[in-house]
């Protein structure tokens, strides 16, 4: 397995998760970060003792000794540094959503096809055990026939988060911040139940309460999935609701009350999946994480650099989950 040294673009919280966990990681070291000053970027560095700190992201993109880059930057920013960072000759680790459409997704494949080099979309959950285990419960028909799934991702930020996700021009709303992973784990799902990689929907539809500049606060949507499977989404930014995800089917149910990318199962520990058959008692699955999210998503890009894509979140898997993103924003009437 390749060792590889890491720079970080950006200093935000997303990006000092990920310098954590690659602290803990096994085949990744932290090597250089950039921020827009160079002031946040030494004192980033000196909080993970990263050995290099730059004050603008090309100088990072220029140095030969880092191998790979985490963009962390806003989600607007995502397709114009991965796309850098790549022509750099650099793998690229890219924060969810990879871009803010499809169409800009594709642009970015297509140059870490041409440059020859790993990408993937930061998606941790989908390495998580908890999730590869309720892929295999499905897998197996602990539930029978998948017939329907219900999830939420809903929080009430504050003030800070709330002015960059109400901003259209960053990307803003909850379907691209937290929707997705809501699509995601919908279509995952259905590739469990029906064998079908990269799995889109068939038909979506969806409301949301938009603000004055068209941003959805919160929004809710309907996919028909393939197996002929319904899935009902819910998310928001200004909105607390339960996090969950309910997968039902023809002899049974199971039920996530915890999904594995809330804050608390990032780190290792004990997660649990509860398991109803239709005729039965629950049953409490419980799954441990000995290792913290981002420091196996490390080692996992560590794994597969030299296939250029993962085999769990491949790229087309990038492009079925941002074309349901572009169709969900569509029919909540996004930007209006």
């Amino acid at each position: 397995m390749t060792e590889l040294r890491w720079g970080l673009l950006a200093t935000g919280t997303i990006a000092a998760e990920f310098a954590a966990g690659v602290e803990q990681s096994r085949h990744g070291v932290l090597a250089a970060v950039a921020s827009r000053t160079a002031e946040r970027a030494r004192e980033f560095a000196t909080r993970y003792e990263i050995p290099k700190a730059y004050g603008s992201y090309e100088e990072l993109l220029a140095d030969p000794d880092v191998d790979a880059v985490y963009v962390a930057t806003p989600h607007a920013q995502h397709e114009e540094w991965a796309i850098r960072a790549v022509e750099a000759g650099k793998h690229v680790l890219c924060e969810k959503p990879l871009t803010l459409t499809a169409a800009d997704a594709e642009k970015v494949i297509d140059a870490a096809r041409r440059n020859d080099v790993f990408l993937m979309e930061a998606f941790m959950y989908r390495l998580h055990p908890q999730t590869r285990r309720l892929v295999e419960l499905i897998e197996c028909g602990a539930i029978g026939e998948v017939r329907a799934v219900d999830v939420t991702f809903s929080f009430d930020s504050d003030a800070n988060d709330a002015a960059r996700l109400g901003d259209p021009a960053l990307g803003g709303g909850g379907i691209l911040d937290v929707g997705c992973y809501c699509t995601s784990l919908a279509r995952l799902v259905s590739q469990a139940a029906t064998g079908i990689p990269a799995v889109e929907p068939t038909r979506v539809t969806g409301m949301a309460r938009l603000t004055e500049s068209g941003v959805d606060e919160f929004a809710m949507g309907l996919l028909r999935l393939p197996g002929d499977i319904i899935a009902q989404l819910s998310c928001g930014y200004l909105l607390t609701q339960d996090d969950h995800i309910r997968i039902y089917g023809t002899t049974g149910q199971l039920y996530v009350p915890k999904p594995a990318w809330i804050h608390e199962l990032r780190k290792p520990g004990v997660s649990t999946i509860v398991l109803t058959p239709s005729d039965g008692e629950p049953e409490v699955i419980e799954i441990e994480a000995t290792q913290g999210v981002y420091a196996r998503e490390a080692d996992y890009v560590a794994a597969h650099v030299a296939d250029r894509q993962g085999p769990e979140l491949t790229w087309a898997e990038t492009l079925a989950n941002m074309r349901t993103l572009d169709r969900w924003r569509t029919a909540v009437g996004y930007g209006r």
